[in-house]
Parts: structure tokens; sequence; C-alpha cells
């Protein structure tokens, strides 16, 4: 696994942590391992069958993902761009790739981030 994979990964769990106000762990799917499988699978570097196929794994990743944005949508004060978070929401069926998805991630990171300050 590469730096670059884990760095991104990071942002993922992340986004997930801070929608769920939770710690790290497979609750809500907040570990970067998540990500990291599905990414590493996408890749074709690894074939771990108790992970299923990619398209188990990515599936499983853009629920996570989803779920996350619902919650930011409904949270204070990330609640105030509800919209935001919600239209990125809607984007995720249209992901086919661990880079669109983390596009979608990014995006909703630097807006979380924009609000707390």
């Amino acid at each position: 696994m590469g730096a670059e994979t884990y760095k991104q990964a990071f942002k993922y769990e992340n986004l997930v942590r801070i929608a769920f106000d939770c710690p790290r762990g497979m609750r809500n799917g907040a570990d970067l391992c998540v990500m990291q499988n599905a990414m590493t699978m996408e890749d074709g570097k690894t074939h771990a069958k108790h992970l299923g196929s990619f398209d188990k794994q990515f599936e499983k990743v853009k629920g996570y993902t989803s779920k996350a944005l619902i919650k930011l949508s409904k949270t204070k004060p990330y609640s105030a761009e509800k919209d935001f978070f919600l239209d990125l929401d809607s984007k995720i069926n249209w992901v086919g790739t661990t880079a669109q998805l983390m596009t979608i991630v990014v995006t909703a990171l630097d807006k979380v981030i924009e609000l707390r300050k």
C-alpha cells in the first residue's frame, strides 16, 4: 500500500468520523481500511476472499459515504449547507471508481473544514 492510498483513505475516515462524531472503527465504516481495501482491489493488488469482489467492497464504501453525507446535512453546523451535502450524496450513485468517489469525499471534507472555522 502506497503513501498516497493511505492519505486518500485517511480523508475518507476523517469524513465519516466527523459526520458520526465517533472514534475510528468499523461502525459506520469509520476506518481507513474500508476505503484502502476498495482502492487496492480496484488496482488488482489484493484478492482477499473475505472482502468479496471489488464491486461488493466499493458498494459498501459508497453506502458509508452516502450515510455520512446525509448525517452531515442534518447536523449543526454542517446543516447550514444541507443542500450542498445532499447534492454530493446524489452524485454517489453515478461514480464508478474510487478516484471519483474520493473527489466527492474531498469536496465534502473541504466544506466541513470551512464550516468549522
